[in-house]
């Protein structure tokens, strides 16, 4: 085959989804499972709080300045690489930060 350009740019593309693809499928379903239980987890708790007559921004930033002092603290600690449970805490996180996101827009703030 020939190098034109748009060869160049499938093989680009390949690169970034082969990762995605030749993973295991136990490591990618603990993946999305960790990502929707982290949206369903902070929906709920957002949806239960906005009932309740307590100041929902600051628990809600509260959330996320847990969630990412929990990951830079893995980060930062004695991993030499990414484990499973490291990436399932972020996909956790960034779950979690998504619902804050979309229940920030549905509100209106």
């Amino acid at each position: 085959m020939q190098k034109t350009k748009f060869r160049e740019f499938i093989d680009s593309c390949l690169l970034i989804v082969s990762p995605l693809i030749s993973d295991s499928w136990s490591k990618r379903s603990v993946l999305l499972l960790s990502l929707l239980s982290g949206f369903y987890f902070t929906n709920s708790l957002i949806s239960f709080l906005l009932d309740k007559s307590v100041n929902t921004i600051f628990l809600s930033i509260l959330l996320v300045l847990i969630m990412e002092v929990i990951i830079r603290s893995l980060i930062f600690s004695s991993f030499s690489k990414l484990s499973l449970i490291l990436l399932a805490i972020n996909n956790f996180r960034i779950g979690s930060t998504y619902a804050l996101i979309l229940e920030a827009f549905k509100l209106g703030s």
